[in-house]
């Protein structure tokens, strides 16, 4: 079947089952849209968790950026793996005991403050918007590919589709879909990395690729590695050649603030966090998160054997063939196999490649330097390996609809973590959840949020970095509170509230002016400690720390009764039955 019409089968299938499941479990009131009541096994939820961590984020760019930046984009998958392993060991059983929806709820009861509760609300719609506006970015690129049309235009697509998925996706409904997309994300992001095992390596295992060798001796244009080279020395050699330095870092503190800060933010997401409340125990939030840890290692293992095939796959089916005959698939190997380039057209009116000639021999020159000819935003780098590899079309069709439910999944989660989030800072939860009102402006405040965060951009920044701002913004202020709130009675609603704002002041300001007044910097002289605007969180959660610690030892004693909710949370009763 020709490509364009296995593309609209396998996304129309696929949105078939998700609309499919979402009616079937439709919820029966308003409280079940934004509370799941326990209904969820531990797998499932696992499963859930799973598919709202591995996002756009992992799916679309997390692979791309680390085949792009190289040694440095170890921090990403550090931060983003280490976070989770701190979520479920450090915050998840003591807020689920707690049993509340939100988190601003557990920090009013805490901190025994509204105030406190109120910042806390802000922070999550402030991180939470960022957030969704990484993944409208991932959901724009494959709808832009899909329908071949420009990316403002599929970003209009985007915000249909996705206003239309979220009204019939509450947390039941989105729960019962996100398995479905699992499998379907799964198998879309498995299946071409095997392809290309095949290719290069003589293995078929992803998770094993950088141990393997080639099958074949690899020409880079410069000089040709031999048949039977492991893997990660082709690599190395390819792109030395071509003046990259791939496996030496740029700087080892950006490396450190980065992944600490990630971490930190990570293990405080509240649209992850809301999910724990889906089981019927803390010991089941446990199993929930040992199932969810299984889940996302099965796609995170295969993000470095990605990257560096990707880079592989870029050098050999581009470098140094004729451009024109490359986009009208005259070229082929030695072999007389089809080295097929239409992709390169399709892509470059999109916007997302850019082929500039420089030294009018008319062939594709790839290197790290001012000749460079062939720029392939590492947004799209996944998406486009199939079509790079020459891979069956229906491999091209599967990528894109998993990139499409990896991007729908988390986004609604996030939509409707925001729009309560809102809601709550104008009628109490029990009225809102129960009227009219709420449901009127749970649908406007859905679209307004949709529609404003699509076309939110942070400049020079990618979907990655994007998203890596709201987990610093997270890190500096939500988590310290977070701990210091279960693990120090001393803490007061004075120190948490001065901490709080100390810390999201000094993050806000930071990041607007080095990300919207002053980015043109090419160096990090500039920066504080040279640290990045991403990698900020980490001088933002000491300052919390140490302000909230110092305030609280100069303002009244911690109430009798919070006290006591901080011994009953820390308490090691874990199979009790709480109810919401």
């Amino acid at each position: 079947m020709e490509l364009q019409s296995l593309i609209y089968l396998f996304v129309g299938i696929s949105f078939t089952i998700y609309f499919g499941l979402a009616l079937w479990t439709k919820s029966t009131s308003t409280k079940d849209f934004y509370i799941a009541k326990n209904s969820f096994t531990p797998i499932s939820n696992g499963v859930s968790i799973a598919v709202d961590f591995i996002s756009a984020v992992t799916f679309v760019a997390l692979a791309g950026t680390i085949s792009y930046i190289g040694f440095d984009g170890s921090a990403y998958i550090m931060g983003f793996t280490g976070g989770f392993v701190l979520l479920t060991l450090l915050i998840v059983p003591y807020l689920r005991k707690f049993g509340k929806f939100h988190l601003s709820e557990f920090i009013e009861a805490r901190y025994y403050s509204r105030f406190a509760r109120n910042i806390t609300i802000l922070i999550i719609i402030i991180v939470s918007f960022i957030y969704i506006s990484a993944q409208m970015k991932g959901i724009g690129i494959v709808f832009s590919r899909i329908f071949q049309i420009d990316k403002e235009i599929a970003l209009v697509v985007a915000i249909f589709v996705a206003f239309l998925y979220s009204l019939l996706g509450g947390i039941r409904q989105v729960t019962y879909t996100q398995i479905a997309q699992y499998i379907i994300i799964l198998f879309a992001f498995i299946t071409p990395i095997i392809f290309l095992c095949l290719e290069f390596t003589n293995g078929f295992l992803p998770h094993l690729a950088l141990f393997s060798k080639t099958t074949f001796a690899f020409d880079t244009g410069i000089k040709v590695i031999p048949e039977g080279t492991f893997l990660l020395h082709v690599l190395d050699s390819s792109l030395e050649d071509f003046g990259f330095s791939y496996t030496k870092a740029l700087g080892l503190l950006d490396i450190f603030t980065i992944s600490l800060s990630l971490m930190l933010g990570v293990a405080t997401l509240p649209h992850i966090l809301v999910k724990f409340i889906s089981t019927p125990s803390v010991n089941d939030s446990r199993k929930s998160a040992f199932w969810a840890l299984i889940f996302i290692a099965i796609i995170y293992t295969t993000l470095s054997p990605l990257a560096a095939l990707s880079k592989l796959n870029n050098i050999k089916h581009t470098q140094n063939v004729e451009y024109e005959a490359f986009i009208n698939d005259e070229i082929k190997f030695q072999n007389d196999s089809p080295n097929n380039g239409k992709w390169l057209q399709t892509w470059q009116d999109i916007g997302e490649i850019k082929y500039i000639e420089k030294n009018n021999d008319g062939k594709i020159q790839i290197n790290n330097s001012n000749s460079n000819e062939l720029f392939i935003n590492p947004d799209i780098q996944t998406l486009v390996n199939p079509e790079i590899a020459n891979l069956p079309n229906w491999t091209i069709a599967l990528i894109l609809a998993g990139a499409l439910a990896a991007a729908l999944s988390t986004m609604t989660g996030l939509i409707l973590i925001t729009t309560n989030s809102i809601l709550l800072l104008f009628v109490e939860k029990e009225i809102a959840y129960n009227s009219t009102k709420f449901k009127i402006l749970s649908k406007l405040f859905l679209l307004i949020i949709i529609s404003l965060a699509t076309f939110f951009t942070i400049p020079y920044y990618s979907i990655i970095k994007t998203i890596t701002i709201s987990f610093t913004i997270l890190a500096g202020t939500l988590f310290p509170i977070i701990v210091l709130g279960i693990f120090n009675k001393n803490i007061t609603k004075e120190g948490a509230i001065v901490g709080l704002l100390t810390s999201l002041i000094f993050m806000l300001v930071y990041i607007i002016y080095f990300c919207f007044i002053n980015n043109d910097i090419n160096s990090s002289d500039e920066y504080l400690f040279g640290i990045t605007p991403i990698g900020i969180g980490i001088i933002g959660a000491v300052l919390n720390f140490i302000v909230a610690i110092i305030v609280s030892k100069f303002t009244p004693k911690v109430p009798d009764d919070v006290i006591l909710l901080i011994d009953n949370l820390r308490s090691p009763s874990i199979n009790q039955k709480e109810s919401l």
